[in-house]
């Protein structure tokens, strides 16, 4: 079942993810800045950044996992590229419930860490979304 488990969430975050929510990210942006926020918020949440080669601003809505009041952490694929715009850390806007706070993110590839932060993902992330340790990486925004 594991085998099962691990080929599935690889195609799902490798192949149907980046098709599937590319046009989903602005309506989702869009949707949390809203008063409809709630429909979304409790679940996804959105950093809005410059890139450090392009300078274009990006937003980016991800599903995060909550580790204290000020902080949130994101666990993605490392596949993808918008995190290596946090690789050493950078300041971002971070839209929450409806509201953009100034925050501080930061990539973080350590083993340990994101050992921790796959465990604190919730169940439905947790089977769906099961990604080896090895295949991901941590974002982890600080409001200030």
């Amino acid at each position: 079942m594991r085998h099962v488990r691990r080929r599935f969430a690889f195609w799902f975050t490798n192949s149907f993810v980046p098709v599937a929510f590319r046009p989903f990210n602005p309506i989702a942006v869009h949707i949390l800045e809203s008063r409809l926020h709630w429909l979304l918020s409790w679940y996804v949440a959105v950093v809005r950044f410059e890139g450090r080669r392009t300078g274009r601003t990006y937003a980016v809505p991800f599903t995060y996992a909550r580790v204290d009041e000020r902080t949130f952490e994101c666990t993605t694929n490392r596949r993808g590229v918008w995190w290596r715009n946090f690789l050493g850390g950078r300041q971002a806007l971070f839209l929450f419930k409806g509201r953009w706070h100034e925050a501080f993110a930061e990539a973080i590839d350590d083993r340990s860490y994101l050992e921790g932060a796959l465990r604190r993902r919730d169940r439905v992330r947790a089977w769906i979304g099961y990604v080896p340790v090895e295949e991901c990486v941590a974002v982890v925004v600080t409001i200030r």
